[in-house]
């Protein structure tokens, strides 16, 4: 009998490396892939494994540049035209890379999300922030961990930003205006889910001094402020049925509690998971486990 064979495509040099090695301790075959610094042929034909995994981050790790986010894209349409079966695959990957696709995703799918407007150029922002109204946020559509996410609360403070050139809309040069919402109680909530099935909710404050929310590697919230919290059921249903339509096998979806509506108001689905440590008396489970089982079970 063949001996099974997972590739695991990465960029940061030790989010995952554990999984790797927790995967080869159940006496499975791992190929690993740095995408930062592989070279492929058009012409190649790839390595034969049982399924490849997208590990590669939105944003890449620091001293990790950009263009790794557009490399791993083109490696996975490669793999995919060859007939490769890959988890989070090209398509996953572009709408996880892309706040304009995520932003027309929630918007098809019926979830509240903030208002926005997709440009192409600093210049045309305050038009666009007009349009949708006061305070906005100004999000680089490729990005993550908060980098270049600004605040604005009116015309004039917007238009002077722009007249100075510190509006930057990011790696490919298209940012989204949108619109800014309160939140009812100060939290960003944090739905991880293999396919369809939550694995757990998570719940942080508020930063008050920027708009980075990522709980690994000491960003984001302290630890201590990061807690679990139960699966509200309709949140779960939304949340499955954007991974559905994202074509996602792993991944998360964010929100806050609209203080105008009391609903949630999504805003950020991320294909990338690194899972949280010190809860796995809570959850009953090790979550990096359950994962491992997802990823052996697609193959």
């Amino acid at each position: 009998m063949a001996e099974t064979t997972i590739g695991f495509i990465y960029e940061h040099p030790t989010w995952t490396q554990h999984i790797v090695e927790a995967i080869r301790d159940r006496g499975v075959h791992v190929l690993t892939v740095d995408v930062g610094m592989h070279r492929w042929r058009t012409d190649d034909v790839p390595p034969v494994v049982d399924i490849w995994v997208n590990r590669v981050n939105s944003m890449p790790s620091t001293g990790r540049g950009p263009s790794v986010v557009a490399a791993t894209g083109q490696l996975l349409a490669w793999l995919e035209l060859r007939g490769q079966p890959v988890i989070n695959g090209a398509a996953t990957h572009r709408l996880g890379s892309s706040k304009a696709l995520q932003g027309a995703l929630f918007a098809r799918l019926g979830m509240d999300a903030p208002a926005g407007v997709v440009v192409g150029r600093p210049a045309d922002a305050v038009a666009a922030a007009e349009s949708i109204g006061f305070p906005v946020l100004i999000k680089p559509n490729v990005g993550g961990s908060g980098v270049g996410i600004r605040r604005f609360d009116t015309s004039a403070e917007l238009a002077g930003a722009i007249a100075a050139g510190s509006v930057d809309l990011g790696v490919d040069g298209t940012g989204v205006v949108q619109r800014m919402i309160e939140s009812a109680d100060g939290l960003v909530y944090r739905y991880e889910l293999l396919g369809a099935e939550v694995l757990y909710v998570t719940a942080q404050p508020l930063s008050t001094d920027g708009f980075n929310y990522c709980a690994v590697d000491g960003s984001g919230a302290e630890e201590s402020a990061l807690h679990l919290v139960e699966a509200d059921e309709h949140v779960a249903a939304d949340a499955a049925s954007f991974m559905t339509a994202a074509g996602a096998d792993v991944g998360s979806v964010e929100f806050i509690l609209d203080a105008a509506t009391g609903r949630p108001s999504y805003f950020d689905f991320n294909p990338y998971s690194n899972f949280i440590d010190g809860f796995d008396d809570q959850l009953g489970f090790d979550p990096t486990e359950r994962y491992i089982d997802f990823v052996l079970a697609q193959r």
